[in-house]
């Protein structure tokens, strides 16, 4: 049961990623299979050659003999050496390539994850094996290399057994009972690092958090202000004990059984030794034929220990690797449709909606109700933690309901493409990220060298709208400045409001229909912001726009206003009306913000 557990990892490793790899390099097996062609031809050159020279010198000692003997065997090992050589040069060149190449298939696969996942432990954790299961533990290279080793010992145990059958048949009873006990004592030991290796994919996640968080310069501020290095470096140490513990505790584990296998091995070539020894001394054997048998002996030993060891070894690392296809086949959070769907303003309807977060019970939304007209404006208030944000995520589909549904244009957004569905949205979330890219690319996604005249006029009219024109002219290679110093060791480091005037850009460069701004000014200062409100129907357009922001002043910009407390929209209507309500939210809100400027 336990084996064809095991066989159940191994299938799926070799039917999903030999046929991958084959595809992308199949040079990468050309030169495998050279490899064990005469990785198995090698040891017969000496098996065969050596004796004769040994029972030659002994005996007639025929100087021609002798050398036509010696420049074979020379000749011969010389050739296979270097055959073996540049095959090995070649694979590891392969190697590089093909995990590079898996490299970017996970990070393929992890940005297309829908987004939900990525806040899921399960889905963190999953990610964290596969990635160590195909680099630290389970190498599909190796996987690979071990599978034609396989084959090459299955073709040098043949033709060894054939050679020993004839002569000292006792020495493959010795081999084999030292076979069965290296297969039981490999076995364990794979139990032991397997066991290992599961405990090691979290730690070697908070592990390397720590120490990255250390290292990266834009955490340096807060770190030294609030004095916060001896807590990380605390945590990082405590990590890694832990790492150290744990392969402390698999050393300790498999030593036990390395050296029974080691203490085995010596008595079986002290038994095989002396057989030989006796058969020879018997006139069984001559001195060649002495040598010919201890080398077999050792080759078949080899061989046959290569073929359970590999075994055992493929199943291992098949069982790390597994971990690779189960991350490339998690399964999807979202339900996905194959709708088209038109780039134009959108009616929204959001039908007693309610959301929890996933292995949470508590309703973050708790029966949202509200239409949204195509080019509409609607400004979404309320305190922290009201559901807000939420309110967003489940619209642009990074999320679903928990119950109720979301309506564009009267079909429920599940039944859309969800990339088609997606492009309707340009939102700048309040943790939006600036790259380390050039300043246009940050905007545009594209390098300025494939852009055409018509985007890069498009970019300058951004750039002029959010204000960023000043500051990208007094840059030395204006719109191609590189931003930080990933890249560049003349990157500019563009301040907090900066940063969020090109995000907005962005979302408009986007040219989608609706524009999601969430607190959108908190980063710029009070004439900034001005300018942002003040241009904000030029902004937006006609398109449908939905703005939060704690700024009640920015409201005054939309048609409507929705204020959330409590997961519901406790109020609706216009700046004029809600400001007017008895005890309303938004009027105790408002006047709350209005005392400060009073």
């Amino acid at each position: 049961m336990a084996n064809q557990k095991k066989l159940t990892k191994v299938i799926p490793v070799f039917k999903t990623l030999f046929p991958i790899i084959g595809r992308k390099y199949p040079g990468f097996f050309v030169i495998m299979f050279l490899d064990m062609i005469f990785s198995s031809i090698n040891p017969f050159i000496s098996l065969t050659i050596t004796p004769m020279i040994i029972d030659e010198l002994l005996g007639a000692r025929d100087v021609k003999k002798l050398i036509t003997l010696v420049l074979i065997l020379i000749l011969g090992k010389g050739l296979i050496t270097a055959i073996t050589k540049l095959t090995h040069h070649r694979n590891m060149k392969y190697r590089e390539r093909i995990n590079n190449y898996l490299d970017w298939l996970l990070c393929q696969h992890t940005m297309d994850l829908d987004f939900q996942l990525t806040e899921d432990k399960k889905a963190l954790d999953q990610l964290e094996k596969a990635r160590n299961g195909l680099s630290w533990y389970g190498s599909i290279n190796d996987t690979i290399s071990d599978f034609f080793n396989i084959i090459s010992n299955i073709i040098k145990s043949i033709g060894v057994i054939g050679l020993i059958a004839f002569t000292a048949p006792v020495i493959l009873i010795f081999i084999l009972v030292g076979v069965i006990a290296a297969t039981f004592l490999i076995e364990k030991q794979n139990i032991v690092q397997f066991k290992s290796y599961e405990n090691l994919s979290k730690v070697n996640r908070m592990f390397g958090y720590f120490g990255w968080t250390l290292s990266d310069f834009r955490y340096g501020k807060d770190i030294r202000l609030y004095d916060a290095k001896d807590m990380m470096v605390d945590r990082w140490e405590q990590f890694s004990k832990e790492g150290i513990r744990l392969w402390e505790n698999q050393a300790k584990g498999t030593y036990p059984y390395n050296l029974t296998q080691n203490l085995l091995d010596i008595i079986r070539t002290m038994i095989t030794i002396c057989y030989v020894g006796y058969l020879t001394l018997n006139g069984h054997l001559t001195i060649g034929g002495f040598t010919q048998m201890l080398e077999a002996a050792g080759v078949l030993n080899e061989s046959f220990g290569g073929i359970i060891w590999t075994l055992q070894s493929i199943i291992q690392k098949c069982e790390y690797s597994f971990e690779f296809i189960q991350f490339m086949n998690y399964p999807q959070a979202l339900t996905k449709g194959n709708l088209p769907i038109e780039t134009k303003n959108h009616t929204i309807t959001f039908k007693d909606v309610c959301f929890a977060y996933p292995g949470t019970d508590k309703m973050i939304l708790n029966g949202v109700n509200i239409t949204i007209n195509p080019g509409e404006k609607l400004s979404i208030v309320g305190l922290n933690g009201a559901g807000k944000t939420t309110f967003i995520k489940l619209l642009c589909r990074l999320y679903d309901p928990t119950s109720g549904e979301i309506l564009v244009d009267g079909v429920n957004i599940k039944e859309y493409d969800y990339k088609q569905y997606m492009k309707q949205f340009a939102p700048v979330f309040q943790d939006f990220k600036i790259f380390g890219f050039k300043i246009n690319e940050n905007i545009m996604f594209k390098d300025e060298q494939v852009m055409t005249d018509e985007e890069k006029s498009f970019f300058n009219e951004i750039v002029n709208l959010v204000e960023l024109d000043k500051m990208v002219a007094k840059q030395t290679n204006g719109a191609e400045t590189y931003l930080f110093r990933y890249f560049d060791e003349n990157g500019i480091e563009p301040s907090g409001g900066e940063q969020q005037k090109m995000a907005i850009a962005r979302a408009l460069a986007k040219k989608s229909p609706v524009i999601i701004l969430d607190e959108p000014t908190a980063a710029l200062d009070p004439i900034a912001e001005y300018e942002i409100y003040r241009q904000f129907n030029t902004l937006v357009g006609d398109k449908t726009a939905f703005y939060i922001s704690h700024r009640l002043s920015s409201c005054k910009f939309c048609d409507h206003i929705a204020v959330f407390s409590d997961g519901k929209i406790a109020e609706y209507g216009t700046h004029s009306e809600l400001v007017k309500k008895e005890n309303g939210i938004y009027a105790k809100m408002f006047e709350a913000q209005a005392e400060y400027y009073r």
